[in-house]
Protein backbone atom coordinates (compact mmCIF):
# COMPACT_ATOMS: atom_id res chain seq x y z
CA UNK A 1 0.00 0.00 0.00
CA UNK A 2 2.85 2.38 0.74
CA UNK A 3 3.93 2.26 -2.92
CA UNK A 4 0.67 4.02 -3.65
CA UNK A 5 2.19 7.15 -2.07
CA UNK A 6 5.56 7.11 -3.89
CA UNK A 7 4.86 10.44 -5.61
CA UNK A 8 4.07 13.98 -4.56
CA UNK A 9 1.54 16.67 -5.40
CA UNK A 10 3.65 17.89 -8.33
CA UNK A 11 3.92 14.50 -10.02
CA UNK A 12 0.61 12.71 -9.54
CA UNK A 13 0.47 9.89 -12.13
CA UNK A 14 -2.24 10.27 -14.72
CA UNK A 15 -3.51 6.78 -13.89
CA UNK A 16 -4.27 7.95 -10.36
CA UNK A 17 -6.26 10.91 -11.67
CA UNK A 18 -8.03 8.65 -14.14
CA UNK A 19 -8.81 6.18 -11.36
CA UNK A 20 -10.62 8.72 -9.23
CA UNK A 21 -12.35 10.19 -12.28
CA UNK A 22 -13.51 6.68 -13.16
CA UNK A 23 -14.86 6.19 -9.64
CA UNK A 24 -16.71 9.48 -9.96
CA UNK A 25 -18.20 8.34 -13.28
CA UNK A 26 -19.53 5.17 -11.62
CA UNK A 27 -21.32 7.25 -9.00
CA UNK A 28 -22.52 9.74 -11.62
CA UNK A 29 -23.96 7.06 -13.92
CA UNK A 30 -25.61 5.36 -10.94
CA UNK A 31 -27.22 8.64 -9.88
CA UNK A 32 -28.45 9.36 -13.41
CA UNK A 33 -29.95 5.91 -13.72
CA UNK A 34 -31.72 6.19 -10.36
CA UNK A 35 -33.03 9.71 -10.89
CA UNK A 36 -33.64 10.29 -14.61
CA UNK A 37 -34.61 6.75 -15.58
CA UNK A 38 -36.71 5.74 -12.60
CA UNK A 39 -40.48 6.04 -12.65
CA UNK A 40 -41.61 9.01 -10.55
CA UNK A 41 -43.50 6.76 -8.15
CA UNK A 42 -40.24 5.02 -7.30
CA UNK A 43 -38.17 8.14 -6.63
CA UNK A 44 -38.89 8.00 -2.94
CA UNK A 45 -37.09 4.64 -2.79
CA UNK A 46 -33.86 5.81 -4.39
CA UNK A 47 -31.07 4.69 -2.07
CA UNK A 48 -27.35 4.13 -2.53
CA UNK A 49 -26.11 2.54 0.67
CA UNK A 50 -23.59 0.07 -0.76
CA UNK A 51 -22.24 2.38 -3.45
CA UNK A 52 -21.86 5.27 -1.01
CA UNK A 53 -20.03 3.00 1.45
CA UNK A 54 -17.50 1.88 -1.19
CA UNK A 55 -17.01 5.36 -2.65
CA UNK A 56 -16.74 6.86 0.83
CA UNK A 57 -14.10 4.35 1.96
CA UNK A 58 -11.92 4.78 -1.13
CA UNK A 59 -12.08 8.57 -0.96
CA UNK A 60 -11.56 8.65 2.79
CA UNK A 61 -8.41 6.55 2.78
CA UNK A 62 -6.82 6.90 -0.66
CA UNK A 63 -7.93 10.18 -2.22
CA UNK A 64 -4.70 11.99 -3.12
CA UNK A 65 -5.55 14.22 -6.07
CA UNK A 66 -6.01 17.33 -3.94
CA UNK A 67 -2.69 18.90 -2.79
CA UNK A 68 -3.94 19.13 0.81
CA UNK A 69 -3.54 15.36 0.96
CA UNK A 70 0.24 15.71 0.81
CA UNK A 71 0.39 18.50 3.37
CA UNK A 72 -1.60 16.41 5.81
CA UNK A 73 0.53 13.37 5.10
CA UNK A 74 3.59 15.37 6.13
CA UNK A 75 1.89 16.34 9.38
CA UNK A 76 2.07 12.75 10.57
CA UNK A 77 5.86 13.20 10.72
CA UNK A 78 5.67 16.56 12.48
CA UNK A 79 8.08 16.07 15.42
CA UNK A 80 6.82 18.67 17.90
CA UNK A 81 3.06 18.71 18.01
CA UNK A 82 3.10 21.21 20.86
CA UNK A 83 4.31 23.71 18.25
CA UNK A 84 1.67 22.61 15.75
CA UNK A 85 0.43 25.78 14.02
CA UNK A 86 -2.91 24.49 12.76
CA UNK A 87 -6.05 23.85 14.77
CA UNK A 88 -5.03 21.88 17.85
CA UNK A 89 -7.78 19.30 17.47
CA UNK A 90 -5.73 17.78 14.65
CA UNK A 91 -2.67 17.46 16.86
CA UNK A 92 -4.70 15.14 19.11
CA UNK A 93 -5.95 13.13 16.12
CA UNK A 94 -2.37 12.80 14.86
CA UNK A 95 -1.18 11.56 18.27
CA UNK A 96 -4.03 9.03 18.36
CA UNK A 97 -3.20 7.84 14.84
CA UNK A 98 0.49 7.45 15.70
CA UNK A 99 -0.30 5.45 18.81
CA UNK A 100 -2.15 2.70 16.94
CA UNK A 101 -0.36 -0.68 16.73
CA UNK A 102 -0.08 -0.74 12.94
CA UNK A 103 1.88 1.32 10.46
CA UNK A 104 -0.88 3.23 8.66
CA UNK A 105 -1.36 6.35 10.78
CA UNK A 106 -2.11 8.64 7.86
CA UNK A 107 -4.86 6.41 6.54
CA UNK A 108 -6.45 6.46 9.99
CA UNK A 109 -6.08 10.25 10.13
CA UNK A 110 -7.90 10.66 6.80
CA UNK A 111 -10.58 8.19 7.78
CA UNK A 112 -11.25 10.09 11.01
CA UNK A 113 -11.11 13.62 9.58
CA UNK A 114 -12.57 13.41 6.06
CA UNK A 115 -14.55 10.25 6.74
CA UNK A 116 -15.94 11.81 9.90
CA UNK A 117 -17.07 14.79 7.85
CA UNK A 118 -19.07 12.54 5.50
CA UNK A 119 -20.65 10.72 8.43
CA UNK A 120 -21.72 14.04 9.95
CA UNK A 121 -23.28 15.04 6.62
CA UNK A 122 -25.27 11.80 6.64
CA UNK A 123 -26.32 12.40 10.25
CA UNK A 124 -27.35 15.96 9.37
CA UNK A 125 -29.36 14.72 6.39
CA UNK A 126 -31.24 12.32 8.65
CA UNK A 127 -32.66 15.31 10.53
CA UNK A 128 -34.50 16.13 7.29
CA UNK A 129 -35.74 12.58 6.72
CA UNK A 130 -39.37 13.72 6.76
CA UNK A 131 -38.59 16.01 3.80
CA UNK A 132 -35.95 14.13 1.78
CA UNK A 133 -33.94 10.93 1.51
CA UNK A 134 -30.77 11.19 3.65
CA UNK A 135 -28.62 8.84 1.56
CA UNK A 136 -29.69 10.58 -1.61
CA UNK A 137 -28.34 13.80 -0.09
CA UNK A 138 -24.92 12.18 0.32
CA UNK A 139 -25.15 10.76 -3.20
CA UNK A 140 -25.89 14.24 -4.58
CA UNK A 141 -23.03 15.61 -2.49
CA UNK A 142 -20.69 13.25 -4.33
CA UNK A 143 -22.33 13.79 -7.75
CA UNK A 144 -22.28 17.59 -7.65
CA UNK A 145 -19.26 18.32 -5.46
CA UNK A 146 -16.83 15.35 -5.48
CA UNK A 147 -14.11 17.62 -6.83
CA UNK A 148 -14.46 20.08 -3.95
CA UNK A 149 -15.69 18.13 -0.93
CA UNK A 150 -12.26 16.58 -0.56
CA UNK A 151 -10.44 18.91 1.84
CA UNK A 152 -9.85 17.24 5.17
CA UNK A 153 -10.03 20.10 7.68
CA UNK A 154 -12.42 22.28 5.69
CA UNK A 155 -14.78 19.40 4.91
CA UNK A 156 -14.96 18.37 8.56
CA UNK A 157 -15.45 21.99 9.67
CA UNK A 158 -18.29 22.52 7.19
CA UNK A 159 -19.94 19.28 8.32
CA UNK A 160 -19.75 20.32 11.98
CA UNK A 161 -21.07 23.80 11.18
CA UNK A 162 -24.13 22.65 9.24
CA UNK A 163 -24.89 19.90 11.71
CA UNK A 164 -25.05 22.66 14.31
CA UNK A 165 -27.19 24.87 12.09
CA UNK A 166 -29.57 21.98 11.41
CA UNK A 167 -29.88 21.08 15.11
CA UNK A 168 -30.73 24.73 15.74
CA UNK A 169 -33.34 24.80 12.97
CA UNK A 170 -35.02 21.59 14.08
CA UNK A 171 -34.83 22.34 17.80
CA UNK A 172 -38.19 22.85 19.48
CA UNK A 173 -36.85 24.22 22.75
CA UNK A 174 -34.09 26.54 23.92
CA UNK A 175 -31.42 23.95 24.74
CA UNK A 176 -31.27 22.21 21.34
CA UNK A 177 -31.17 25.60 19.67
CA UNK A 178 -28.29 26.70 21.89
CA UNK A 179 -26.50 23.38 21.31
CA UNK A 180 -26.80 23.90 17.56
CA UNK A 181 -25.35 27.40 17.70
CA UNK A 182 -22.59 26.10 19.97
CA UNK A 183 -21.64 23.43 17.43
CA UNK A 184 -21.65 26.03 14.67
CA UNK A 185 -19.18 28.12 16.70
CA UNK A 186 -17.11 25.00 17.48
CA UNK A 187 -16.53 24.52 13.74
CA UNK A 188 -14.06 27.41 14.01
CA UNK A 189 -11.73 25.08 15.94
CA UNK A 190 -11.89 22.59 13.04
CA UNK A 191 -10.97 25.25 10.47
CA UNK A 192 -10.56 28.96 11.08
CA UNK A 193 -12.21 29.94 7.79
CA UNK A 194 -15.55 28.96 9.35
CA UNK A 195 -15.54 32.40 10.96
CA UNK A 196 -17.20 33.36 7.66
CA UNK A 197 -20.01 30.87 8.28
CA UNK A 198 -20.37 32.06 11.87
CA UNK A 199 -20.62 35.65 10.64
CA UNK A 200 -23.45 34.52 8.33
CA UNK A 201 -25.55 33.01 11.15
CA UNK A 202 -27.72 36.14 11.57
CA UNK A 203 -28.97 35.47 8.03
CA UNK A 204 -31.16 32.74 9.55
CA UNK A 205 -33.46 35.58 10.62
CA UNK A 206 -33.62 37.39 7.27
CA UNK A 207 -36.43 36.54 4.80
CA UNK A 208 -34.33 36.16 1.65
CA UNK A 209 -36.84 33.65 0.26
CA UNK A 210 -39.47 36.37 -0.28
CA UNK A 211 -39.61 38.50 -3.41
CA UNK A 212 -40.03 41.66 -1.36
CA UNK A 213 -36.71 40.98 0.36
CA UNK A 214 -34.65 41.72 -2.75
CA UNK A 215 -33.82 45.16 -1.38
CA UNK A 216 -32.57 43.45 1.79
CA UNK A 217 -30.40 41.26 -0.43
CA UNK A 218 -28.89 44.27 -2.16
CA UNK A 219 -28.33 45.95 1.19
CA UNK A 220 -26.60 42.82 2.50
CA UNK A 221 -24.38 42.63 -0.58
CA UNK A 222 -23.46 46.30 -0.18
CA UNK A 223 -22.54 45.77 3.46
CA UNK A 224 -20.49 42.69 2.62
CA UNK A 225 -18.61 44.45 -0.17
CA UNK A 226 -17.87 47.36 2.12
CA UNK A 227 -16.66 45.06 4.88
CA UNK A 228 -14.53 42.99 2.54
CA UNK A 229 -13.02 46.13 1.02
CA UNK A 230 -11.98 47.24 4.48
CA UNK A 231 -10.68 43.80 5.50
CA UNK A 232 -8.93 43.32 2.17
CA UNK A 233 -6.83 46.39 2.91
CA UNK A 234 -5.46 44.46 5.87
CA UNK A 235 -4.05 41.26 4.33
CA UNK A 236 -2.77 40.06 7.71
CA UNK A 237 -6.33 39.88 9.00
CA UNK A 238 -7.44 37.91 5.94
CA UNK A 239 -4.52 35.52 6.34
CA UNK A 240 -5.44 34.89 9.98
CA UNK A 241 -8.85 33.64 8.78
CA UNK A 242 -7.91 31.74 5.64
CA UNK A 243 -4.56 30.15 6.39
CA UNK A 244 -1.39 32.24 6.77
CA UNK A 245 1.51 30.99 4.61
CA UNK A 246 -0.67 28.65 2.56
CA UNK A 247 -2.96 31.55 1.70
CA UNK A 248 -0.04 33.73 0.62
CA UNK A 249 1.24 30.95 -1.63
CA UNK A 250 -2.16 30.45 -3.23
CA UNK A 251 -2.70 34.18 -3.60
CA UNK A 252 0.55 34.45 -5.54
CA UNK A 253 -0.37 31.48 -7.71
CA UNK A 254 -3.96 32.45 -8.50
CA UNK A 255 -4.19 36.21 -8.17
CA UNK A 256 -0.86 37.38 -9.53
CA UNK A 257 -0.56 34.92 -12.40
CA UNK A 258 -4.13 34.25 -13.46
CA UNK A 259 -6.25 37.12 -12.18
CA UNK A 260 -8.36 38.49 -14.99
CA UNK A 261 -7.65 35.52 -17.26
CA UNK A 262 -10.85 33.85 -18.38
CA UNK A 263 -10.76 30.11 -17.92
CA UNK A 264 -13.63 27.90 -18.95
CA UNK A 265 -12.87 25.52 -16.08
CA UNK A 266 -13.28 28.37 -13.60
CA UNK A 267 -16.58 29.40 -15.18
CA UNK A 268 -17.95 25.84 -15.07
CA UNK A 269 -16.84 25.40 -11.45
CA UNK A 270 -18.71 28.50 -10.33
CA UNK A 271 -21.71 27.71 -12.53
CA UNK A 272 -21.96 24.35 -10.76
CA UNK A 273 -22.82 26.29 -7.60
CA UNK A 274 -24.79 29.24 -8.91
CA UNK A 275 -27.00 27.56 -11.53
CA UNK A 276 -28.66 25.15 -9.05
CA UNK A 277 -29.01 27.99 -6.55
CA UNK A 278 -30.71 30.25 -9.11
CA UNK A 279 -33.18 27.46 -9.89
CA UNK A 280 -33.80 26.92 -6.17
CA UNK A 281 -34.27 30.66 -5.64
CA UNK A 282 -36.89 30.74 -8.39
CA UNK A 283 -38.65 27.81 -6.70
CA UNK A 284 -38.66 29.61 -3.35
CA UNK A 285 -40.11 32.73 -4.97
CA UNK A 286 -42.79 30.65 -6.71
CA UNK A 287 -43.90 28.49 -3.80
CA UNK A 288 -44.89 30.50 -0.74
CA UNK A 289 -44.98 27.73 1.83
CA UNK A 290 -41.74 25.93 2.59
CA UNK A 291 -40.69 23.97 5.71
CA UNK A 292 -38.95 26.18 8.26
CA UNK A 293 -35.79 24.02 8.33
CA UNK A 294 -35.43 24.21 4.53
CA UNK A 295 -36.04 27.97 4.62
CA UNK A 296 -33.28 28.36 7.21
CA UNK A 297 -30.82 26.37 5.10
CA UNK A 298 -31.77 28.48 2.08
CA UNK A 299 -31.21 31.74 3.97
CA UNK A 300 -27.69 30.93 5.11
CA UNK A 301 -26.81 29.58 1.65
CA UNK A 302 -28.09 32.82 0.15
CA UNK A 303 -25.95 34.91 2.50
CA UNK A 304 -22.80 32.88 1.81
CA UNK A 305 -23.24 33.06 -1.95
CA UNK A 306 -23.84 36.81 -1.66
CA UNK A 307 -20.54 36.94 0.20
CA UNK A 308 -18.99 34.96 -2.65
CA UNK A 309 -20.25 37.53 -5.15
CA UNK A 310 -18.84 40.29 -2.97
CA UNK A 311 -15.43 38.60 -2.92
CA UNK A 312 -15.62 38.28 -6.72
CA UNK A 313 -16.20 42.01 -7.01
CA UNK A 314 -13.49 43.02 -4.55
CA UNK A 315 -10.86 40.27 -4.86
CA UNK A 316 -11.46 38.74 -8.28
CA UNK A 317 -13.04 35.64 -9.77
CA UNK A 318 -10.10 33.36 -9.01
CA UNK A 319 -9.32 34.81 -5.62
CA UNK A 320 -8.66 32.27 -2.87
CA UNK A 321 -11.13 34.16 -0.71
CA UNK A 322 -13.85 33.84 -3.35
CA UNK A 323 -13.82 30.10 -3.90
CA UNK A 324 -13.27 29.23 -0.24
CA UNK A 325 -16.41 31.07 0.82
CA UNK A 326 -18.34 29.50 -2.05
CA UNK A 327 -17.21 26.01 -1.02
CA UNK A 328 -18.87 26.44 2.38
CA UNK A 329 -22.23 26.08 0.59
CA UNK A 330 -21.54 22.52 -0.60
CA UNK A 331 -23.54 20.84 2.17
CA UNK A 332 -26.60 23.15 2.26
CA UNK A 333 -26.80 23.13 -1.54
CA UNK A 334 -26.83 19.31 -1.46
CA UNK A 335 -29.71 19.43 1.03
CA UNK A 336 -31.64 21.97 -1.05
CA UNK A 337 -31.08 20.07 -4.30
CA UNK A 338 -32.27 16.84 -2.68
CA UNK A 339 -35.35 18.51 -1.24
CA UNK A 340 -36.36 20.11 -4.55
CA UNK A 341 -35.74 16.85 -6.42
CA UNK A 342 -37.67 14.85 -3.84
CA UNK A 343 -40.65 17.19 -4.09
CA UNK A 344 -40.58 17.19 -7.90
CA UNK A 345 -39.89 20.93 -8.04
CA UNK A 346 -37.20 20.74 -10.73
CA UNK A 347 -38.23 20.43 -14.34
CA UNK A 348 -36.54 17.45 -15.97
CA UNK A 349 -34.49 19.56 -18.39
CA UNK A 350 -33.30 21.73 -15.48
CA UNK A 351 -32.09 18.67 -13.58
CA UNK A 352 -30.36 17.35 -16.71
CA UNK A 353 -28.52 20.66 -17.18
CA UNK A 354 -27.45 20.59 -13.53
CA UNK A 355 -26.05 17.08 -13.97
CA UNK A 356 -24.16 18.02 -17.15
CA UNK A 357 -22.59 21.04 -15.44
CA UNK A 358 -21.63 18.87 -12.46
CA UNK A 359 -20.06 16.28 -14.74
CA UNK A 360 -17.96 18.92 -16.50
CA UNK A 361 -16.95 20.72 -13.31
CA UNK A 362 -15.88 17.60 -11.43
CA UNK A 363 -14.18 15.98 -14.43
CA UNK A 364 -12.01 19.03 -14.94
CA UNK A 365 -11.33 19.21 -11.23
CA UNK A 366 -10.37 15.55 -10.87
CA UNK A 367 -8.28 15.25 -14.04
CA UNK A 368 -6.45 18.59 -13.71
CA UNK A 369 -6.16 18.35 -9.90
CA UNK A 370 -6.39 22.14 -9.72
Amino acid sequence: MKDFYSFDEYSIPIWIKALFWGLYMVVFVYAVRKTLFSAPRNKRYVEASKLIAVYFTIYAVFYCVNPDYFRYRDWLNFPYLMDFHKEQVYAFIIMFSRALPFDYPFEVFRLIVWGGGVQLVLYTSKMYRSLLMPRLTVLFLFVFFSGTFCYARASLAMAVFFMGVSIHLWGKSLWPKLLGIGLAFFSYFCHHEMIIGIAALPALLLPFEKKKSRINSLALLTIIIGGITYINSNLALMESVFGNDELTEKMEEFNNQEQGVFRMSTFVKYFNFFFPFLLITNIFYKYKEMPDAIVGIYRITFALLMATVAFMVVSGLRSTYTYRVMYITIIPLSILITYCYNQGLFKKYQFVIMLIIALLANSVRLINAS
